[in-house]
């Protein structure tokens, strides 16, 4: 892997990557410091540093001091249901804003190695072919255009200390949210998937493979000064992810084949009703399943050693830790 260091630093520790990067560290013996806001559950192991705001700059530097890695994961998510009037302001309020924080306190901090979470956000929401490092970026909304914007921060930095960025797609694994927890839902309770008619291309990334990434971009000096899509290199339909699930849970997959322009004209009747709600709206949510979003993961390979879990594995750990979670008393 890399040399160990005094401790490793990383934003966002309580969060669902950061917990699972946190576990890791910790169970290898590594010293690792969080920076975590107050009340969140703090992961087992790990020194917490407090802070109700990503741009408090000092009490960074105060969390980095002697740090040799700094990991970057803290941010606005991408919200399915945007509330603010004026989320472009919310967004780069933390994600670049905090982000130019975060770097300045690890340059002041003399950190020697920083890898900062993006996503594929940042170039846009559907592709016709796999896209590389090459792709123009067009993001099209303010999360998208916001951690853009942070990744060209960060790579300005790179003269001070080894700067890598990730882009990320959908994460699942064990503590996820979004979309893909309810189709494990739909799956356990033998509710019919309308998907079986859907043969779009998708990237999706294992929680276990960001750790991963984040282990071969820092073990590689070659890596700094880069941006790299991740993956688990292993991209399927809607469908297949259906049936991959299945699998994992050793349940029958029970896909319909329903037309696409019948799942997004069902949408389109039934998102005003959700809105009256304040149910996320179905639009996305179909765009997100249906849509081709594929990324290569060459230059990460070639330029590091990563190596991922294969999705049938990682489906499998997450399907343990889903019937788990539903086992535990709440």
């Amino acid at each position: 892997m890399f040399d160990l260091v005094s401790f490793m630093f990383v934003t966002g520790a309580s969060g669902f990557l950061g917990h699972a990067l946190c576990k890791e560290w910790v169970e290898r013996g590594l010293h690792v410091r969080g920076f975590i806001r107050r009340g969140s559950k703090i992961p087992s192991g790990v020194e917490p540093v407090f802070g109700d705001d990503l741009r408090d700059e000092d009490s960074l530097r105060r969390g980095m001091h002697g740090a040799g890695v700094v990991v970057h994961l803290a941010a606005r998510v991408h919200q399915m249901r945007e509330t603010s009037a004026d989320a472009e302001a919310q967004y780069r309020a933390v994600n670049v804003e905090g982000t130019r924080a975060v770097l300045s306190a690890a340059t002041h901090a003399g950190v020697e190695k920083v890898v900062i979470t993006s996503s594929v956000k940042a170039v846009g929401e559907r592709s016709e072919r796999p896209w590389t490092e090459l792709t123009p970026p067009e993001p099209l909304d303010a999360y998208g255009r916001s951690k853009l914007e942070a990744e060209r921060l960060a790579l300005s930095c790179a003269h001070d200390m080894a700067v890598s960025v990730l882009r990320l797609p959908a994460v699942y694994g064990p503590q996820m949210k979004g979309n893909i927890p309810q189709l494990f839902a739909l799956v356990k309770r033998g509710i019919p998937v309308p998907l079986g008619a859907v043969h779009n291309r998708r990237s999706f990334l294992y929680s276990g493979n960001a750790v991963r990434a984040v282990d071969a971009v820092l073990a590689s000096d070659a890596a700094a000064g880069s941006v790299f899509f991740v993956s688990d290199d292993d991209d399927v339909s809607a469908a297949e992810l259906v049936r991959r699930i299945a699998a994992a849970m050793g349940r029958p997959a029970r896909l319909v084949p329903v037309p696409l322009w019948m799942l997004r004209a069902g949408a389109r009747i039934v998102d005003p009703m959700h809105g009256l709600f304040g149910l996320p709206a179905m639009r996305p949510a179909i765009a997100r399943l249906t849509e081709s979003l594929q990324v290569d993961i060459t230059r990460l390979r070639k330029t590091t050693h990563y190596t991922p879990i294969p999705m049938r594995d990682a489906l499998q750990e997450t399907a343990m830790w889903y019937e788990g979670a539903l086992a535990r008393p709440r």
